[in-house]
């Protein structure tokens, strides 16, 4: 017969305290991951520019869509990645020549409003619209 029995008078390798301490750590770190980035959302250009950039649509995912106005179909399809708390780098292509590509940076100045660039020219200025509806994890 197999012995099930555990010989519990060894200590465990663990301590309590670490596991504990490393399974706070883990939550930590799992629900930091989950916070939008502020650039995140529906955003809409302030005046027209030349880059005809209406709105743009940035999501959580890492993707935004750039549309121009009158248009249903994006512009420009773009991935963008963190590089500070408030801004973004964005390569983007264009819609009707895939090899085409641009890389924009996008900087929130301040809560609701900001800036799209393009080496170090301003292209245009946008502000956040509210969304129909908060997403909620709960």
């Amino acid at each position: 017969m197999l012995n099930i029995f555990v010989n519990h008078s060894k200590p465990m390798p663990v301590s309590r305290n670490l596991a504990i301490s490393l399974l706070f750590l883990s939550t930590l770190l799992i629900l930091s991951a989950c916070s939008p980035h502020q650039g995140t959302g529906n955003w809409k250009a302030n005046t027209r520019n030349s880059h005809n950039i209406n709105t743009i649509n940035i999501s959580f995912e890492g993707n935004a869509d750039f549309y121009s106005e009158g248009k249903k179909d994006s512009i420009r399809r773009c991935f963008w990645s963190a590089v500070a708390e408030q801004t973004m780098k964005m390569q983007c292509v264009y819609s009707e020549d895939t090899d085409k590509t641009v890389k924009y940076q996008f900087v929130v100045t301040e809560k609701g409003h900001a800036k799209l660039t393009l080496d170090d020219q301003l292209i245009a200025e946008f502000t956040l619209l509210k969304p129909e509806k908060e997403a909620s994890f709960w």
